[in-house]
């Protein structure tokens, strides 16, 4: 009963104070740290990679890093952590750890996922599997997640400007994939 308490005033706290608090020995708000972001985080890194294995162990080693961390409060703490989980996404991708992607399981563990859109959006995201990575990350980022430019520069750590050259020649692409695929 005093856990859920805990956790609720929680809710309220900034993250980096948050952060704050684990440093100096506060397991819940870690935990609470975990609750507020990973779902988001996990589900674009699912967008990323394709492969709910890998976005699962990517999702892990971005909050070990941050179990790990000193960090100092620049910026916002979810940015930071979108930063991680890109460069780690980065590395399983240079590696080939993408092979598999089963796009229909993909789109079936969604929340919103309605059966009649099945096939319009398997047709999306395999598109988005085609484009270069750094332009699906910045279009997951934008149109998945509802991040603003700026803060996808800020977690891509590049100009404003390319960002929106990303978005927008990432979905050009995307959208020569899909009328090809018709």
């Amino acid at each position: 009963m005093r856990r859920r308490i805990i956790s609720r005033s929680y809710n309220s706290l900034e993250p980096f104070l948050l952060y704050r608090l684990f440093k100096k020995g506060d397991e819940n708000a870690f935990e609470s740290l975990y609750n507020r972001f990973s779902a988001s985080i996990f589900n674009y890194l699912l967008k990323l990679l394709g492969n709910w294995d890998l976005a699962e162990d990517i999702l892990e080693e971005t909050f070990i890093k941050l179990y790990e961390s000193n960090l100092e409060e620049r910026g916002k703490l979810k940015n930071w952590l979108y930063r991680v989980a890109t460069n780690l996404s980065y590395k399983a991708l240079r590696k080939g750890s993408n092979k598999i992607v089963d796009y229909e399981n993909l789109i079936m563990k969604e929340d919103n996922f309605k059966e009649e859109d099945l096939l319009a959006k398997i047709q999306i995201q395999k598109a988005l599997m085609k484009v270069p990575e750094t332009q699906r990350i910045v279009i997951i980022l934008k149109f998945y997640q509802g991040m603003k430019y700026k803060e996808i520069s800020e977690v891509i750590d590049c100009p404003l400007g390319t960002v929106k050259t990303r978005i927008y020649e990432g979905l050009k692409k995307m959208q020569k994939l899909v009328k090809k695929d018709e």
